[in-house]
């Protein structure tokens, strides 16, 4: 597979995915809030159990050096 073969068409690294992630949501929101009788406060609710069920999913990997800890650093 050469380089033309191969086509990106969304966001190439993490803070460009990131924006598009914000954009969409800041989009999404205003959306509800124009269109639905929603209010601010029941989608804060429903963003609230979003964030948990991502908290759940336990997609983060965090590994510490072994000189993390030393008291040299503080």
């Amino acid at each position: 597979m050469d380089d033309d073969d191969f086509y990106i068409s969304g966001p190439r690294d993490y803070d460009e995915q990131t924006d598009a992630f914000r954009f969409d949501l800041d989009d999404l929101v205003e959306r509800y809030l124009q269109e639905f009788d929603i209010n601010t406060i029941t989608m804060m609710g429903a963003l609230q159990e979003k964030i948990q069920e991502l908290t759940a999913r336990g997609n983060i990997e965090f590994e510490v050096d072994e000189d993390f800890f030393e008291e040299d650093d503080l």
